[in-house]
């Protein structure tokens, strides 16, 4: 702990705090026109370097982009909650390439079809059928 006090309040500690949560929402607001841009149902929203997947259109297999996004070497922090946890210390760069590998994941699962455009299919109706099958396959 006392390192940590010690860095933390350092110049290069103290540097990466500097205009923390403008480089973040930037950096948020870049990723989510890139993703509306090629018409993925996908977008992020933060608080600073902690980020949430949210999904622009209802569907029974969102919970698969964790998976594409593993392919891409990319692992959700909260596996189940679609959550990001950023280090302070990312560059530009390193975040290009998240953002990059975050972007081929959703291709990769548009193209593979598991975010079909269904009108009639919202949240409510996917919740519905959950439910109703679960208590059709109580033990």
């Amino acid at each position: 702990m006392n390192v940590f006090l010690q860095h933390i309040q350092s110049d290069a500690g103290q540097a990466l705090y500097v205009d923390l949560d403008q480089r973040w929402d930037a950096r948020a607001k870049r990723l989510n026109a890139k993703l509306t841009q090629l018409d993925l149902p996908v977008q992020v929203a933060n608080l600073s370097s902690i980020w949430t997947v949210l999904y622009t259109q209802p569907s029974c297999y969102n919970w698969l982009f964790q998976h594409y996004l593993r392919l891409e070497g990319l692992a959700l922090s909260w596996v189940g909650t679609g959550r990001m946890i950023f280090s302070l210390n990312y560059t530009e760069h390193d975040f290009d390439e998240v953002g990059e590998r975050f972007i081929r994941a959703a291709q990769a699962m548009q193209k593979n079809g598991w975010w079909l455009h269904n009108p009639v299919l919202t949240n409510q109706s996917i919740k519905r059928r959950v439910m109703r099958e679960m208590l059709e396959h109580r033990f």
